[in-house]
C-alpha cells in the first residue's frame, strides 16, 4: 500500500514539474530556488545561493559602471557582503564539540568557497548571456536573481554582524 501511495505522489508531482510554466520564480533567476536562503537545509545548497548572489550584483555592478556609478557601487558593496555571508554560513556549520583543528579546516573551505562559487557563477551568467545573445531573458534573469538576493538582505546583514564580532574577537587570526 505504501509503495503505491509513495508512486502516486512521485506521479502527481512529476506531472505538475511538466506542466508549471518555466517562467515561475525560481525559473527566472540563475538560484535554484525562490526560499528564503535561512531555510535551505542543505550547507552547500546555501553556499551556491549566497555566491550565486555575489556574482549577480558583480555582473550588475560592471553592467551599471559607467551610466550609474553608485548604483553600480552598491551592487559592488553587496557582492561583498554577499560573499562575507556566503563565508559565515558556511562557518557556522560547525557543531558545538567540534575541536581548533575542525574549525581551522572549515575556515579553511569557506576561503575556497566563498572565491570559487561567485566566480564560477559569474561565468555560467556571461556564457548565458552570449548564448542568448544578452536578450529580455537573460536580462531578466538577472533581474529575477537580484530580487530573490535581495529580499535575503536581513539574513545577509545578520551574517555580516557575526563575522564583525568574531573578526574582532580574534577568532580568524
Amino acid at each position: 500500500m505504501l509503495n503505491i501511495t509513495k508512486w502516486f505522489k512521485h506521479t502527481m508531482l512529476a506531472s505538475i514539474v511538466c506542466i508549471v510554466p518555466i517562467t515561475s520564480l525560481a525559473a527566472a533567476s540563475f538560484l535554484a530556488t525562490d526560499k528564503p536562503f535561512i531555510i535551505i537545509e542543505d550547507e552547500h545548497d546555501r553556499a551556491e545561493a549566497w555566491g550565486t548572489c555575489a556574482a549577480a550584483y558583480d555582473l550588475m555592478s560592471m553592467m551599471q559602471a559607467k551610466a550609474s556609478p553608485a548604483y553600480s557601487k552598491q551592487m559592488s558593496d553587496l557582492s561583498n557582503g554577499a560573499t562575507i555571508a556566503l563565508y559565515m554560513d558556511y562557518i557556522m556549520g560547525l557543531k558545538g564539540d567540534d575541536s581548533s583543528s575542525q574549525f581551522s579546516a572549515r575556515v579553511k573551505m569557506a576561503n575556497v568557497l566563498k572565491d570559487g562559487i561567485p566566480e564560477t557563477q559569474l561565468t555560467a551568467m556571461l556564457s548565458a548571456g552570449e548564448q542568448l545573445q544578452h536578450n529580455k531573458v537573460w536580462i531578466d534573469s538577472i533581474t529575477g536573481t537580484i530580487n530573490l538576493c535581495m529580499s535575503n538582505l536581513d539574513s545577509q546583514q545578520d551574517l555580516i554582524n557575526i563575522w564583525r564580532e568574531m573578526y574582532a574577537s580574534g577568532a580568524f587570526e
